[in-house]
């Protein structure tokens, strides 16, 4: 498909005409940066802005990524929650298509977490959208905040119990709203005294909004804060007794106060019975007043609250970085949730497809299969793909038979997104290196197409294994085949089957006990795929050293009632008699996926429309710029399918956006990435024409939730005039 012109295709054009009239800056309304235009997320202040809150006009904050199935425990286990508090809440996340730069608060640690909770002081906390998508693709519930403090608060609460009607008016309100925004619960935060005439409508008010969050989304939660007990009075508990638990009857769980003490946690546990993980006990990482003192030390207060075996409220974790700063942040992050990890029981993700390029949501630059398509930092975290639940690797054994290894995330190279994973180690002679990197439970009930891409050096090579449940062993990914393609069976998505391989003929085969092996597709089937995955003719593309493996593996790959439990990779030497050598491996990217979802691969979005445009000055921060006038809109359109994200192109402009370099304005360059289906462009640079008639044309290219690009040669696209 490549060099394909507009003349070869079917392509879907609209026209618009606009003249370009200079004003100060957009009018957009109070869901938009005042000055850049940027959409942003930000929470209801008043009750009088959640009662007049109306669903579909903010599709910008709308949450896209649905909340993946996760593995769950086969018995039960206590529970961690983990609320959000950095800096008062919507900083830079605010900003809905993220920020050129790196020093954010992020969070990626997800495989501990069951829920997740954006908190702030306003009234109604709604979740910045990128929160949510980073939490839904790790299989992890986002939660908001419904809050009253102080005199307001207490003004508040008076207007909404005064009676049934009123509380049930607010109630349904916030059903609503996480209902369009797509997050999955509240915490609620009463830390006001309230009048004793008005509890009866409170207790009505938390069990009908518990009640009616079950009915429209089930799986939802509504967690009570302790604060206010049952005769109005605002007096924290730290544990669960009879002045509370009024409360927890008619919630999905109770987040006790921070200055509990072991006895109050024995005495919580005998109170909440059979729903003592229910119960989950603050912690304050600051350590205000705090068993253990927070910060470094919160493992002391998890280590009581586990061994009572109850769930934990992880409180304010922006302490790692508002306390230790932004410079190191990664690396003390990396270091408290390491401390904490024998307290955090994990979870996978078990839900198809299963892709992810292991980005984070920021880097140092941006990445397009395997080389650079944007030169600055940034940080948006609908970007973040699954993460790593296994983080530790063996290290090195007295024996030295282990031999070093050890695995990270890194920002300098990457596939896609902002960076890939980081495999590094010492191999010795017959040393294979394995790491866990997934934990899963992925049932393989038909046929499955599996890809990796890894960038190798030094001599070593990399392949990935899929760990089935029971005594059904190992499924090895190896790195080529023995016979012909057109040895092996065509199957009805026109690709061949993998070959299987003889397992006792390769390099790895001491890994395991038993274990099966496929070869990657070959010739015409390889080729195939790569052009799906490109939206183009793959021989034009060059990944710079990235190498993509692709497998369609038959059903009996896998016994009957097998599971796929865990992912991993080997690495090994490629040399018969190798050297003791270090070696560095990169994964960029790890697919398991449906191959039904192949024939909407080339799907092209549709209606797609302009509004909201206009026309500016330069910003005052950019400089040394001239004859060029700045442009403003938002781009809408449709697609049929969920979308991983899609790509906005514009020709017509002599300055790249994202390279800083002068372009010619037939090139088509690349300008932003969506995660739903709309993106606003804001102060994009196009030429003055001076009394003559100027073009853009922007494209908008989809890519499915299995990573397929639609192909860009067809895109649907809007042609703008202007003069």
């Amino acid at each position: 498909m490549a060099g394909l012109s507009d003349q070869d295709v079917d392509i879907v054009i609209e026209k618009f005409q606009t003249k370009v009239s200079i004003s100060e800056k957009p009018e957009l309304g109070n869901h938009y940066e005042p000055n850049t235009s940027e959409p942003i997320a930000q929470p209801l202040r008043t009750l009088d802005e959640v009662l007049l809150w109306k669903p579909d006009e903010d599709g910008f904050n709308v949450a896209t990524i649905p909340l993946a199935k996760r593995t769950e425990a086969k018995v039960g286990k206590p529970y961690t929650l983990l609320c959000h508090d950095m800096m008062g809440g919507y900083q830079e996340d605010r900003f809905v298509q993220g920020v050129p730069k790196l020093e954010c608060y992020r969070y990626y640690h997800w495989q501990y977490l069951d829920m997740f909770i954006y908190f702030s002081h306003y009234f109604v906390t709604i979740p910045p959208p990128s929160w949510t998508n980073a939490a839904h693709k790790n299989g992890t519930l986002m939660l908001g905040t419904v809050i009253t403090e102080w005199n307001d608060g207490a003004e508040r609460c008076k207007q909404v119990f005064a009676s049934e009607s009123a509380y049930k008016t607010f109630a349904d309100k916030l059903v609503a709203i996480a209902k369009y925004y797509k997050f999955d619960g509240w915490l609620v935060n009463i830390e006001n005294p309230i009048a004793a005439t008005h509890m009866p409508q409170m207790v009505g008010w938390v069990e009908y909004l518990t009640k009616e969050m079950h009915t429209h989304l089930p799986g939802s939660k509504v967690i009570w804060y302790d604060s206010v007990i049952i005769d109005g009075s605002l007096k924290w508990q730290d544990m669960l007794n009879d002045n509370n638990r009024v409360f927890f009857d008619i919630s999905d769980g109770m987040f006790l106060n921070y200055t509990w003490n072991e006895a109050k946690l024995k005495d919580s546990v005998k109170n909440a019975g059979e729903r003592k993980y229910d119960v989950f006990v603050g912690v304050d990482v600051f350590g205000r007043n705090c068993f253990g003192g927070g910060g470094w030390n919160t493992n002391k207060a998890m280590s009581v609250i586990r061994s009572n075996n109850l769930s934990a409220a992880i409180f304010a974790p922006g302490w790692v970085m508002e306390k230790l700063g932004r410079e190191q942040f990664i690396t003390n992050q990396n270091k408290y949730w390491g401390i904490l990890d024998e307290f955090l029981p994990t979870h996978g993700v078990s839900s198809l497809p299963f892709v992810t390029y292991f980005c984070r949501g920021y880097g140092e630059q941006g990445f397009r299969n395997g080389t650079v398509a944007l030169v600055k930092s940034w940080c948006n975290l609908s970007a973040q793909q699954i993460q790593p639940t296994f983080l530790q690797v063996p290290q090195d054994t007295p024996d030295g038979k282990t031999g070093h290894q050890s695995m990270d995330h890194c920002v300098k190279d990457g596939f896609n997104g902002g960076g890939s994973l980081l495999l590094r180690g010492t191999l010795g002679q017959g040393q294979v290196h394995p790491y866990r990197i997934f934990e899963t439970g992925i049932v393989p009930s038909h046929q499955l197409l599996v890809s990796y891409t890894v960038k190798c050096c030094n001599a070593v090579d990399a392949c990935v294994y899929l760990d089935l449940g029971g005594d059904q062993g190992r499924v090895i990914l190896w790195t080529s085949g023995e016979s012909a393609e057109d040895k092996q069976p065509m199957s009805a998505y026109g690709l061949r089957e993998s070959e299987q391989l003889d397992p006792s003929k390769l390099p790895v085969s001491k890994t395991t006990a038993k274990y099966t092996a496929y070869a990657p597709l070959k010739e015409g089937s390889h080729k195939n795929m790569q052009d799906i995955v490109f939206g183009c003719d793959s021989s034009s593309i060059h990944c710079i050293g990235w190498q993509t493996r692709h497998y369609l593996l038959p059903t009996s790959a896998f016994g009957e009632g097998a599971k796929i439990e865990e992912m991993g990779v080997l690495c090994f030497p490629t040399e018969s008699d190798p050297p003791k050598m270090d070696y560095m491996v990169r994964i960029g990217e790890l697919k398991i996926i449906n191959p039904d979802s192949l024939k909407n691969s080339s799907t092209q979005v549709s209606n797609l429309t302009m509004v909201d445009d206009s026309w500016h000055n330069i910003l005052p921060h950019i400089t040394n710029v001239t004859d060029q006038a700045s442009f403003c809109c938002t781009l809408k359109w449709d697609y049929p399918y969920e979308a991983m994200h899609y790509d906005v192109y514009v020709s017509g402009v002599n300055r790249d956006p994202n390279h800083n370099r002068d372009l010619a304005t037939s090139e088509v360059v690349f300008i932003g990435r969506a995660y739903a289906n709309l993106f606003r462009v804001c102060h994009l640079l196009a030429p003055t024409v001076n009394g003559k008639e100027g073009q853009l044309e922007f494209k908008v290219q989809p890519s499915t939730q299995e990573g397929f690009v639609a192909p860009l040669a067809a895109a649907t696209r809007i042609r703008v005039a202007y003069s």
